[in-house]
């Protein structure tokens, strides 16, 4: 009879459980909507309705994150995460299952964040847990274990049971990009809180499993300096600014855990702008490289990370000295040439002298190595002649125009078309016509058929003091029917589209990207982000209406906001404008007409034309 009712008391259970499920995956989403995550090809092509439902799933997910009238009531958050939970009981075995997981693991974390309940922490952690062991060949599947190690040690103060989920990245996933960073960790936790490592990591420390520091890059002017230290794969860093003591200038220094740097790559790099004196990297400890700047004048500085290839990008602001002061002595000796960039000087602004500093972790997974980079054309040095708009633009005289792609990088390709070709074809009409019909000096990030890193594009035109920065592409759908133009600016996006065009562009994955928008709201605190969104909103309204003019009804995207790569650090207004489909047939013939190329450079230059004015004008009014 106990055992009568043991078995009827299961069947009651499971079938409860059943019903249960059954009621997850037919309950409306009630107030949120559904929709998509990180990193799946499926996301890229929602033509399927769980497809369609994954994508309106995140686009929620991106309301809650920015509209507080939603995202601070903890019933929300928990209706978003019912909309990944129906998308993943209704078929797990989908492409879109791993990433549903993740992201009702991350959804569970920024609820604890915000709530402090101890049981939305539990559920973040167990949602890792199923990422790795259900779907272990998932790309997200060491993102999952490296998190679920990093809420132990920051969420829950538990280092040791971190160092175990540190262990498990290195052994289970030693060829993952977190693998160096987990063993950094792991070292770090050792020192720090005298836990014991496995005899197997220990002896991995100990034979020196360190990723290599490459040569450093720079590119500088009067008052801005961006240095690029690449490094063999992703490590951890951290970064300090030490006042000047004694003989010693002010020097902001950057250590690179479980890192060695080869002899030759050691010499001190010399810069000598006025605001750094010299870049100088050496092998500081045994496991740790430290790149040393040393300072003449600083007022602020901006430290990120950008992934495959792995580099830091620091940017340092200041006002450039009178005299510049001869350089410290170096500490390490010189064992070869080191490796520069070095653009011309350009008069400085008066930047105020508020210190602050701020560390972004940006993903981005071009698999491209540069190539030798030719620089923007030269500057001209007569300046005279200035137009009245000019003068009376709010000193907007030197425009960059940045041809997306290049090189070895063809960008989008279809119908026999590269993006890489187009996008400079119409980069030196639009330089052509700004020149020409509007009087303004305008510099091409690249003029020939080049490769540059996203970074140095970006400090191209903070060097070259530009006013305006352009960056000119062309779109691409898995959906061959999708056409129109659109202009993105800097900021986090507000739906999963307008985060599918940046992960191309950046040519990383969404689940990057997404990544990313937890942190760039800090790192875009300077950004000009209004002035940004008015420049894109001139440029696509020209764009529409100028095609218009011209019989080719363009589809109006819109103006969008994405976390572009290209954008990130530049200090005047940026845009980057998508100006058609490659992948749509019709919009892939007219992209090959040089008839259509010339109506789009016209159109984007009046649109910015059309900005200038109305600065003026609205100063003026004033």
């Amino acid at each position: 009879m106990p055992f009568v009712r043991l078995m009827h008391n299961k069947c009651l259970r499971y079938t409860g459980i059943f019903f249960f499920l059954l009621i997850l995956v037919l309950l409306p989403a009630g107030s949120s909507s559904l929709a998509t995550s990180p990193g799946d090809k499926a996301v890229n092509n929602p033509t399927t309705q769980s497809e369609q439902q994954y994508k309106s799933a995140k686009d929620y997910y991106y309301k809650l994150e920015r509209d507080p009238a939603i995202g601070r009531d903890r019933s929300n958050w928990l209706g978003g995460i019912r909309n990944f939970r129906r998308i993943y009981l209704a078929d797990r075995k989908s492409n879109l299952a791993p990433s549903c997981l993740y992201m009702m693991a991350r959804m569970y974390r920024r609820m604890y964040q915000q709530f402090k309940q101890p049981i939305d922490i539990d559920e973040a952690i167990n949602h890792f847990i199923d990422i790795e062991s259900i779907f272990p060949q998932s790309n997200l599947a060491d993102d999952a274990l490296f998190t679920i190690a990093d809420i132990e040690l920051t969420d829950k103060g538990n280092p040791a049971q971190a160092a175990k989920f540190y262990q498990k990245v290195i052994k289970r996933f030693p060829k993952g990009d977190k693998r160096a960073q987990a063993v950094s960790q792991l070292q770090e936790l050792a020192k720090n809180h005298d836990i014991k490592l496995p005899e197997s990591i220990a002896n991995s420390i100990a034979a020196r499993d360190l990723v290599n520091v490459l040569p450093v890059q720079h590119w500088s002017s009067n008052s801005y300096t961006r240095v690029v230290i690449r490094a063999s794969a992703p490590v951890n860093y951290s970064a300090s600014l030490l006042e000047k003591n004694n003989n010693q200038p002010r020097r902001l220094y950057i250590d690179f855990k479980q890192s060695y740097i080869p002899a030759k790559y050691r010499s001190p790099v010399p810069i000598q702008d006025g605001l750094l004196k010299q870049v100088r990297p050496g092998q500081f400890n045994d496991t740790t490289v430290r790149v040393v700047l040393d300072i003449e004048s600083i007022s602020d500085y901006k430290i990120f990370s950008l992934k495959d290839p792995f580099r830091v990008v620091v940017d340092v602001h200041g006002v450039k000295k009178d005299h510049v002061a001869t350089a410290v002595e170096i500490e390490e000796p010189a064992a070869g040439p080191a490796q520069k960039t070095e653009l011309p000087i350009i008069q400085p602004e008066i930047i105020s002298s508020v210190e602050q500093e701020i560390f972004i972790t940006l993903e981005d997974r071009k698999k491209v190595k540069p190539s030798a980079t030719t620089g923007p054309k030269e500057l001209s040095s007569d300046m005279a002649g200035l137009s009245l708009a000019q003068q009376l633009g709010l000193g907007v005289r030197r425009i960059v125009i940045d041809p997306g792609h290049g090189g070895k990088d063809p960008g989008a390709m279809a119908f026999g078309l590269k993006e890489k070709d187009i996008v400079l074809n119409v980069a030196r009409r639009t330089a052509k016509v700004l020149e020409i019909k509007h009087n303004y000096e305008v510099l091409l990030t690249r003029d020939s058929d080049t490769f540059l890193p996203l970074e140095e594009r970006t400090a191209i035109a903070n060097t070259k003091n530009a006013d305006l920065f352009v960056s000119i592409h062309v779109n691409a759908h898995p959906q061959k029917s999708i056409k129109g133009v659109e202009t993105f600016y800097l900021n986090l996006a507000t739906n999963a589209e307008a985060m599918r065009v940046a992960a191309r562009e950046n040519a990383t994955s969404t689940h990057n990207i997404s990544e990313l928008q937890d942190i760039l709201s800090d790192l875009m605190q300077n950004a000009k982000i209004k002035e940004s969104s008015q420049l894109a909103e001139f440029v696509q309204t020209s764009l529409v209406t100028g095609l218009e003019q011209h019989n080719y009804s363009p589809m109006n995207l819109g103006v969008r906001q994405a976390p572009f790569y290209v954008l990130i650090g530049a200090e005047m207004p940026a845009v980057l404008a998508e100006i058609s489909f490659i992948t749509n047939p019709k919009e892939a013939k007219l992209l090959a007409d040089d008839t259509y190329l010339q109506a789009i450079a016209e159109q984007i230059a009046a649109g910015v034309a059309t900005f200038i004015e109305h600065r003026r004008t609205a100063a003026l009014q004033l």
